[in-house]
């Protein structure tokens, strides 16, 4: 399933390989009954060579639900003999189920090596239903890299294939019926939840239609994925739990731990933490007794999360721990390379087939068209061709040498206009700077504090204002209309209207000073609905925090106050109207909010820059709701440690994506 749960601190995606292995993705061997371990390896020492290495299929399909690694040492058997009696038709066989094993086991680089030669056993035998069954695979491992729209790509190719096969009295409609699911499981990924759902149901139908329990199972498990991805909860557990009970009926272990861990996950949405872990561990007994370690992770994950959720913070740490010990030999960027690169080395090949093909049936095409021309006028043609050529070339040689000499000039030019603009901006950062209050002021009136400023370009449209005013210190975060040189502009106005407001006004209720603020923005940028065709402005949170009777006075344009107090965050919500956005608009007046601080109060002021950055494995926003757990988790540390934090934080899940906007965020603790 594809839910999003809080897992360390950050908002990310449920395993990639349930969904995968809740759309039969790979193809799998057909059904055998079960037999006797030990009898089967007796038959196995006195048959021929080709007997051996079916009798060593069907003894792994015997241990595959309850003992892959076994299984996967009987293919391993079965190989060797296949490869040194060069058998290209037991060779697929084995290479495809090792992959099937491998890839339940998550180890996808061996997985994908199998299917590869699969895929060239297949075509060399020109086995339509093992081609379509190895385009179906490709399909399912670039789902697993995270490349929905080439996962669709070969997956509608294998449904191609798949249902022409049934035409011709090939295959079956089990194999259609997993292609839909396939199809369905990239929708999903895609966001597009009416396609999944509409796949998805056509797989579930043919699955009733010829009693496969297993894919029944997986197709209301997905069907589940798409309502807990809506937050119908109760839907999904539905379903969830109905999937579990065929699974059951199936003996299948991994997808029964599988199928106990999404009902759990559903619980853990709820807040229902009592039935999250009792799940969790049913999971987590399942995942232990056949080795799965992806499962395994999951288990551990979930109860971390849930025991977090309870504030029980020893055994949330317990089962971190046990979750990285696992978590590395699972996943890493090394085995994702070596994927990503095999799969795009068969891709070039299979191109370069392709392209080699087209010219071939070109040439021979060309040859009888033209061969009564060639022969009457070879010499005529050749020595036109030379002459045209040469000309030709002359003028283009001419034409090139003329371009490249404008193209070089202008490239100039650009370049010593950049550099002028790029060393008036770099002049323009160290004025910026200059209005910003400095390290020792900071640290003189808030000596436990710590300040996040990253600007988005050279210079920023955000800024941070600190002053004091008799027995009050005032702070303030602001975040000017636009960023860049613009915004640049803002700040500065924005921190002399504060100054002005304070010192030459005697002002020091924070409402007040914005009201200030307010109405001199427009006079300053002589703002009238007629002329103005931007509207000037800034968000902003400002505090004012008596220490001589230690009431914190706020009030804010669209930025809050968050304040942890005994292990909670309280918010204290800003007015919903801009600072200088008012033209043609009848102003506005900005509340006060106020109260007594205690010590250990943590106090958090910021803009907006921080919860909409893109990134992590979706590349959505960071989002205002992952930055409260992050603060609440990390607000009773050292200030200079949680600046450090929440700087790895956001410079990790940003990851290779562009800093949309400059991120300011203010931290103070009451002593």
């Amino acid at each position: 399933m594809n839910l999003k749960l809080r897992i360390i601190y950050v908002m990310k995606d449920l395993r990639a390989k349930h969904v995968l292995l809740l759309l039969c993705l790979l193809c799998a061997a057909r059904a055998h009954a079960r037999v006797n371990a030990d009898s089967m390896e007796l038959a196995i020492s006195s048959a021929p060579d080709t007997l051996k290495v079916n009798y060593l299929l069907k003894l792994s399909d015997n241990y595959n639900d309850s003992d892959p690694k076994k299984g996967i040492e009987c293919l391993n058997r079965g190989y060797a003999i296949a490869k040194r009696i060069n058998n290209p038709g037991l060779i697929a066989k084995v290479t495809n189920q090792l992959g099937n094993n491998y890839y339940y086991l998550g180890d996808y680089e061996k997985a994908v090596r199998n299917f590869l030669e699969t895929l060239a056993a297949n075509e060399a035998m020109k086995n339509a239903e093992g081609i379509a069954d190895c385009l179906n695979n490709i399909g399912s491992v670039y789902i697993a890299q995270h490349d929905f729209k080439k996962a669709l790509e070969y997956h509608f190719k294998a449904l191609k294939m798949r249902e022409e096969n049934v035409k011709n009295g090939i295959g079956s409609k089990e194999d259609i019926s997993m292609s839909y699911g396939n199809i369905g499981q990239a929708y999903y990924y895609l966001n597009d939840f009416t396609k999944a759902m509409e796949f998805y149901n056509k797989s579930l139908r043919i699955a009733e239609d010829t009693g496969n329990k297993r894919r029944i199972a997986l197709m209301l498990n997905n069907i589940g994925s798409i309502y807990a991805e809506q937050k119908f909860y109760d839907n999904a557990l539905a379903y969830f739990r109905k999937s579990l009970e065929v699974q059951k009926e199936t003996d299948n272990r991994q997808m029964v731990a599988m199928a106990l861990n999404n009902v759990a996950e559903v619980y853990f949405m709820k807040n229902d933490f009592k039935n999250a872990i009792d799940f969790y561990n049913q999971g987590l007994v399942v995942a232990k007794e056949i080795g799965d370690l992806d499962d395994l992770k999951t288990s551990y994950e979930g109860l971390h999360n849930c025991y977090l959720g309870q504030k029980d913070f020893e055994k949330a740490h317990e089962y971190l721990t046990l979750f990285y010990s696992i978590k590395d030999s699972i996943y890493n960027s090394e085995n994702s390379a070596q994927i990503n690169e095999m799969l795009a080395r068969f891709d070039t090949n299979k191109k370069e087939q392709e392209i080699q093909l087209l010219q071939k049936d070109q040439e021979i095409h060309l040859f009888w068209r033209n061969a009564w021309i060639i022969g009457c006028a070879l010499i005529f043609l050749v020595a036109l061709l030379l002459y045209n050529r040469n000309k030709v070339k002359q003028k283009a040689n001419i034409a090139l040498s003329e371009q490249k000499k404008e193209i070089e000039l202008k490239n100039s030019q650009l370049a010593s206009k950049n550099k002028e603009v790029t060393d008036s901006i770099k002049y323009a950062k160290h004025l910026q700077l200059a209005i910003l209050p400095p390290q020792q002021q900071v640290k003189r009136l808030l000596p436990d504090s710590f300040i996040l400023y990253k600007p988005k370009d050279i210079v920023s449209g955000d800024f941070y204002w600190v002053e004091e005013w008799g027995s009050k210190i005032l702070v303030a975060a602001a975040d000017c209309t636009g960023h860049g040189v613009p915004g640049a502009f803002m700040s500065i106005v924005g921190s002399n209207l504060l100054q002005q407001a304070v010192f030459n006004y005697g002002l020091s209720k924070p409402c007040l000073i914005l009201n200030s603020l307010n109405k001199n923005i427009s006079n300053i940028l002589h703002q009238s609905e007629e002329t103005a065709t931007v509207r000037d402005g800034m968000d902003i949170a400002l505090l004012s925090i008596d220490k001589t009777s230690r009431i914190v006075e706020f009030a804010g344009a669209y930025n809050p106050l968050w304040l942890v107090r005994n292990n909670e965050l309280i918010e204290f919500a800003p007015d919903k109207h801009p600072v200088g956005a008012f033209v043609g608009e009848e102003l506005k007046q900005f509340k006060n909010r106020e109260f007594e601080s205690q010590p250990g109060d943590v106090l958090y002021i910021f803009t907006d820059g921080y919860a909409d950055q893109f990134g992590g494995p979706k590349g959505k926003k960071f989002k205002y709701s992952q930055l409260k757990e992050l603060l609440l988790k990390i607000s009773r540390l050292e200030m200079g440690e949680q600046k450090n934090l929440l700087n790895s934080t956001i410079e990790s899940w940003k990851g290779q994506l562009e800093q949309i906007d400059d991120i300011l965020i203010m931290g103070i603790r009451i002593s």
